[in-house]
């Protein structure tokens, strides 16, 4: 099965995600893929309004982020619970764009790896390198290192899966995207690590990519 979605960032009011519905509506049977699960993941203020659809679109709901507690004095925080009360299936944590603009850490990443997971949400875990590594080895050590801190203490039932975003920080936005062949080396990378590793099963893992994708170089 593969996964393939969108993440708008802070884009689209409601007219705007509204006008996109109406078109994936009018589009869902290229949606009605056997081997592939589609998701979208809009801001927050956009969530009600796939809702009202969901039974009718084969897509998945996601957030763009959750607090690590259930509750509290937070403003302007969501947490997991009012995210899946908005018909939320997977939220997204840890992408490059938090850390840089918001401070996130990834001790902070793994406490809300750990609070989707209680909520009965798949967690999204963005995640790569800063700058390109040709050596395979260091790239391995770097990633590795990150891995440990924010799958800390993360364990997951027979039944659950987590999705690994692999985005190379150095290529989001930029006019190309990693190679291929520099994705798939990476990739077997973490599919070896979390298996023999982490003791996670080969059917939790979902991997995906992310950085520079566009019509051009989907496939």
């Amino acid at each position: 099965m593969k996964w393939i979605g969108t993440s708008w960032k802070m884009n689209n009011d409601i007219r705007q995600t509204q006008q996109y519905i109406n078109t994936l509506v009018k589009n869902k049977k290229y949606l009605k893929k056997k081997n592939f699960k589609f998701f979208i993941i809009p801001p927050y203020t956009s969530l009600t309004s796939f809702q009202k659809y969901l039974r009718d679109l084969p897509i998945v709901l996601g957030a763009q982020n959750i607090h690590h507690q259930d509750s509290g004095p937070f403003t302007g925080e969501v947490s997991a619970s009012m995210v899946k009360s908005c018909g939320c299936k997977i939220v997204e944590i840890g992408h490059a764009e938090r850390y840089k603009y918001f401070n996130e850490t990834d001790i902070l990443v793994n406490k809300k790896i750990i609070q989707a997971i209680n909520n009965n949400l798949i967690p999204l875990i963005c995640f790569g390198e800063e700058k390109k590594i040709s050596n395979l080895l260091l790239r391995k050590k770097k990633l590795i290192k990150k891995i440990k801190i924010i799958f800390k203490s993360v364990n997951l039932k027979k039944n659950k899966k987590i999705i690994l975003a692999y985005e190379p920080v150095w290529a989001i936005g930029k006019k190309n995207a990693a190679s291929a062949v520099y994705v798939s080396e990476t990739v077997n990378i973490i599919r070896e690590h979390f298996i023999k590793k982490l003791n996670f099963f080969q059917n939790q893992i979902i991997v995906i990519y992310g950085g520079s994708v566009n019509k051009n170089n989907a496939e």
